[in-house]
């Protein structure tokens, strides 16, 4: 179970080799919350989504911060499809960086949390959390880098003012 000491929130792991138990603590800062995530989308994980033991592939948890992104637009009222064809709002995904903490388990109800890290002029940085619901120790978190993207020249550009003002920049 975790507590929280310091400013960092403490889990603790037992685990066993030969006759040696050995205590792993993991720490994360406090301010990565679930109270810090300006939207969640909610995804029971599905059988083919984990291996012989139940658990989620981690390649999944890729799939599960891109819905979560393209959901939080949709909840906006600007489905992503939306953004690009009528207001010239492309972005592509430049870079991600996955902490695994716990795993997740076929038929949890997730919570991928979102919140904005940083919003550049051709870049912008989104701060993903993944939980199971109702609970509060994170299974996984994510940092992803989106550059805006010109789809006619194949090139990077600004990101559009709108996509600024629904991410609340």
């Amino acid at each position: 179970r975790g507590s929280k000491a310091s400013g960092f929130s403490v889990r603790h792991f037992v685990t066993h080799r030969g006759s040696l138990l050995d205590v792993i603590y993991i720490k994360r800062k406090v301010s990565e919350m679930r109270s810090d995530c300006i939207f969640f989308c909610p995804i029971r994980v599905r059988y083919n989504e984990v291996d012989q033991q139940g658990i989620v592939y981690n390649g999944h948890y890729v799939i599960y911060t891109d819905i979560a992104f393209e959901e939080f637009f949709r909840s906006k009222g600007y489905p992503y499809k939306t953004l690009v064809e009528e207001h010239d709002s492309e972005v592509c995904h430049k870079k991600s960086t996955y902490e695994f903490f716990a795993s997740a388990y076929e038929g949890d109800l997730i919570e991928v949390g979102m919140r904005v890290l940083k919003i550049g002029n051709r870049s912008m940085t989104i701060g993903f959390e993944i939980y199971r619901e109702g609970e509060d120790d994170v299974i996984v978190t994510c940092e992803t880098v989106y550059v805006g993207y010109d789809t006619k020249n194949r090139a990077s550009k600004p990101i559009s003012d709108l996509m600024r003002q629904l991410l609340g920049a």
